[in-house]
Parts: C-alpha cells; sequence; structure tokens
C-alpha cells in the first residue's frame, strides 16, 4: 500500500461490496457500497463527483488520484480520513438530505482536516465549522441560492436548538456538552464563516480561502493564523468579529 502525505489510515473490506467510479480530472472517484443500495450508490458517487468538482475549484485541486466513497454500518452520519470518506450504510436514502450534505462535507474534509490540518481536540471549529460552510456553497453551486439557503437553514437550525445561545465557537471539544458541541460547532460555526465573507467581501473571502488552504497546505492551522490572514487579505482589523463569534 502506497499514499502520499496523509494524516490517518482507514481501512473498510466487505465480500459484499460493489464499486462504481468515475474520473474527475487526474482523479478516479470510487463509490463502495453493498448490492441492495446500487441505486443509492450512483447517488453517492454523484455527490461526491460534485463536491469534488466544486472544492477544487474553489479551493485548489484535490491532491489524490483516488477518492473513496465507502458505505459502512458506523453510527456516525460520516466520517473523513485522507483520500476516503465513510458514510453510513443507515442514511443510504435518495428522500434524506442527510444523505448528500453528509457525503459533501465528508469531500470537504480532503481540504479542510487533511490538507490542511488543526487541532481537532482543541479548535475542532476550523474544520468542522468550515466544512459546514463549504457544504453551503456545495449546494449553491449545484442548486443556487434556493439551495444555499436551505442548507443554511438546516445550519440555523442547529443553532436553534440552544435558542441560539450565544456560546462562542471557537472552544476545545471538552468544553460542550454534545448538545453544544452539535449547535455550536455545526451550527453556529458555519454562520460565523458566512459573516466573515461578507464583512470581508465575497471576492475577497474567497481569494483568502485558496490562500488558506495554500499556506497551511500539510501543515497545522490556529485560530490565530487563520485571522491573521484574513486580516492581510481585507486590510482589516477583525477583531470585533471574532470576539462576538468564535471567543
Amino acid at each position: 500500500i502506497a499514499a502520499g502525505p496523509a494524516r490517518d489510515f482507514f481501512f473498510a473490506a466487505s465480500d459484499r461490496y460493489e464499486v462504481l467510479s468515475e474520473t474527475v480530472g487526474e482523479t478516479t472517484v470510487n463509490a463502495y457500497a453493498t448490492p441492495n443500495l446500487a441505486d443509492e450508490n450512483a447517488l453517492a458517487l454523484r455527490y461526491a463527483t460534485d463536491a469534488l468538482k466544486i472544492f477544487s475549484e474553489r479551493y485548489g485541486l484535490y491532491p489524490y488520484t483516488e477518492l473513496d466513497v465507502v458505505g459502512t454500518p458506523t453510527l456516525a452520519g460520516g466520517v473523513e480520513y485522507p483520500g476516503l470518506v465513510v458514510v453510513a450504510l443507515s442514511i443510504y436514502d435518495p428522500d434524506l438530505q442527510f444523505f448528500e450534505s453528509a457525503t459533501a462535507h465528508e469531500v470537504g474534509h480532503q481540504w479542510f482536516y487533511n490538507m490542511v490540518g488543526n487541532d481537532q481536540l482543541d479548535d475542532p471549529w476550523l474544520d468542522e465549522a468550515l466544512t459546514q460552510f463549504v457544504t453551503m456553497m456545495y449546494y449553491n453551486d449545484v442548486y443556487g441560492v434556493q439551495g444555499y439557503a436551505k442548507a443554511r437553514a438546516g445550519m440555523n437550525g442547529r443553532w436553534s436548538r440552544l435558542d441560539y445561545e450565544d456560546i462562542p465557537i471557537g472552544l476545545p471539544v471538552a468544553a460542550y456538552s454534545d448538545q453544544e458541541y452539535g449547535a455550536i460547532v455545526y451550527g453556529r460555526g458555519p454562520l460565523f464563516f458566512e459573516a466573515l465573507a461578507q464583512e470581508m467581501g465575497i471576492e475577497t473571502f474567497e481569494a483568502f480561502l485558496r490562500d488558506y488552504v495554500e499556506t497551511y497546505k500539510w501543515d497545522i492551522a490556529t485560530p490565530e493564523g487563520l485571522q491573521a490572514l484574513a486580516e492581510q487579505h481585507c486590510e482589516c482589523d477583525l477583531t470585533a468579529l471574532f470576539e462576538e463569534w468564535v471567543y
């Protein structure tokens, strides 16, 4: 087994898997699922290839020649690994929006967690909240403004479970209850990046994110580094915004 730069290793095997494949540029996307989920597996492949195209165009090229989407009996909706995303077989249902959003989200982690590393215990928002935000951009690019609005409503709905409590998004994992973690990091967090984009200006923000990936590729990003790079791009002071949302 050979691989390029990678932060983790994951192995899945089953004699029941069937695979569907599609090529995107120099990358082969493989989708693995059991035979009874052939139609749903075709959807997983479509979601993953769409996400790969969108994120490569927006944030820089995907770094590997293969991307695997693997259906497993995990209790999580999805889990990210370098060059591979796990999606729970229990959500392989075309009527579930979570099937599509989880697949796109895990593909987004190939940029934010894998290429751009972070301390996932002390700074979980750097990958999870940002990946939630880029998932909203996936919906924007696939379905237009109505798709973005629907995805945004889902994030906002998570935060609403805590009645929009003003809890910082930048706390360590251990500082949140289970309910708070889902509502704040996954719900309020992506809305911070939306606010950051509005504060910086959309074009400036998009250039900043591309530079963020390039600057911290195969390195470890920090909250201070993200803020400093954003301020460099917008030539503005973002302290008040970060204090309102992050700290």
